[in-house]
C-alpha cells in the first residue's frame, strides 16, 4: 500500500508544480470520461429495459430512445446535399430524400 502511494506521489509530483488544484480534483478530472461513459451506458440501458413496457415511462423510455438516436446521427451527418442531388426517381420526396438532403442518409435509389 505504500508503494502505490509513493508511486502515485512521485508520479504526480511534476503535474502538482504546474497546477495548483487538489488531488482530489485531479483524480476526478481524470475519471470524468470514465464515469461519463459508464452513465451514459447505464441510462441507455435503463430507457430500452422501459421502452419495452407500456405506460407512461415505456413512452418516455421510447422518445428519449429515438432523442438520442437523432442527436448521435446529426452529430455524425455528412455533407448535406441539394434536393436535385438526392430526389427518388419519378421525382418522389420522401423522408429519405429529406435525410439525403441533410446529410444523414446515402442515396441508394
Amino acid at each position: 500500500m505504500k508503494r502505490i502511494l509513493l508511486a502515485l506521489a512521485l508520479a504526480s509530483s511534476p503535474g502538482l508544480a504546474e497546477e495548483s488544484k487538489p488531488i482530489a480534483t485531479q483524480v476526478g478530472d481524470a475519471m470524468r470520461p470514465a464515469a461519463e461513459a459508464y452513465g451514459k451506458g447505464m441510462q441507455q440501458l435503463v430507457n430500452e429495459f422501459f421502452a419495452g413496457s407500456k405506460g407512461p415511462m415505456g413512452e418516455a423510455a421510447r422518445a428519449s430512445l429515438k432523442a438520442q438516436d437523432k442527436r448521435e446521427r446529426e452529430a455524425n451527418r455528412g455533407v448535406r446535399r441539394t434536393m436535385r442531388e438526392c430526389i427518388k426517381p419519378g421525382n418522389v420526396i420522401d423522408d429519405d430524400v429529406k435525410e439525403c438532403i441533410d446529410g444523414l442518409r446515402e442515396r441508394t435509389w
